[in-house]
């Protein structure tokens, strides 16, 4: 099996340094392009939404493309690691970055609708299992981007399995009905 150099070795740039290119770009706009097409779906459902359910439809939304992501994420590891027995892609760390993202903005929303607006969280587990969502992900990143040998693929697929998980159980404990 082929072994890489590790990063250092290879004279990439720092392991988190992002270097925004057009893939970067498609990525996020996808991401965003998703929930401004939600939020336009809301508006024309009913109406001018005021600030907090806005704040609650897209924290809600964010939960699902969240979950639909870790999904294909685990999926596109295990084929990748597993079956075609390569190593991370830049197009697969990058899609990592967005999630990522996406889980921050999302716990961003959370925390201004409980202490803006002092609104519960639903059971008590629900803020575990939502910092467990932005937790998750940077650790198997470090480990992935620090590993002395590679592949270290088997990283993400750990990663993404419990992503996947906690983003399950964090929907199963927060408000019924989103």
């Amino acid at each position: 099996m082929k072994q890489l150099a590790p990063i250092e070795q290879t004279g990439d740039q720092h392991p988190f340094a992002l270097k925004l290119t057009l893939p970067d770009a498609v990525l996020a706009l996808a991401t965003v392009g998703f929930l401004v097409v939600g939020v336009i779906a809301l508006w024309l459902e009913g109406g001018r939404p005021d600030n907090y359910s806005l704040l609650r439809w897209l924290h809600f939304q964010l939960s699902r493309y969240g979950l639909v992501m870790g999904v294909v994420m685990l999926i596109a590891a295990v084929y990748i690691g597993i079956l075609r027995k390569g190593d991370v892609t830049p197009w697969f760390r990058r899609g990592t970055y967005v999630i990522l993202l996406s889980m921050i903005v999302q716990a961003l929303l959370g925390a201004t609708m409980m202490y803006g607006y002092g609104v519960p969280a639903g059971k008590p587990e629900h803020l575990i299992y939502g910092i467990g969502t932005v937790l998750a992900l940077p650790f198997f990143i470090y480990v992935e981007v620090t590993a002395p040998k590679r592949p270290s693929m088997g990283s993400y697929i750990w990663g993404f399995a419990l992503f996947t998980g906690v983003i399950i159980r964090a929907i199963s404990t927060g408000p019924i009905g989103g």
